[in-house]
C-alpha cells in the first residue's frame, strides 16, 4: 500500500509541474503576440525589450 501512496504523490507532483509549464508557455506566447502587435502598430516596446517605454517591474 505504501508503493501506491508514493505513486499517487509522484502523480500529483508531476501533474502540478505539467500545469505550471503549460501555463508559463501560454504566457510566453501571449506576451510575444502582444509585443509583436505593438511593433506593427508603432507603439514603443518596454525598455527591457529594447524600446523606450519605461515600466516598473
Amino acid at each position: 500500500m505504501a508503493i501506491v501512496g508514493v505513486g499517487y504523490i509522484i502523480n500529483v507532483i508531476q501533474d502540478s509541474f505539467e500545469t505550471a509549464m503549460n501555463s508559463s508557455g501560454d504566457m510566453l506566447f501571449t506576451a510575444t503576440a502582444e509585443y509583436s502587435q505593438w511593433r506593427k502598430n508603432g507603439k514603443s516596446l518596454p525598455t527591457f525589450l529594447g524600446g523606450t517605454t519605461k515600466v516598473d517591474i
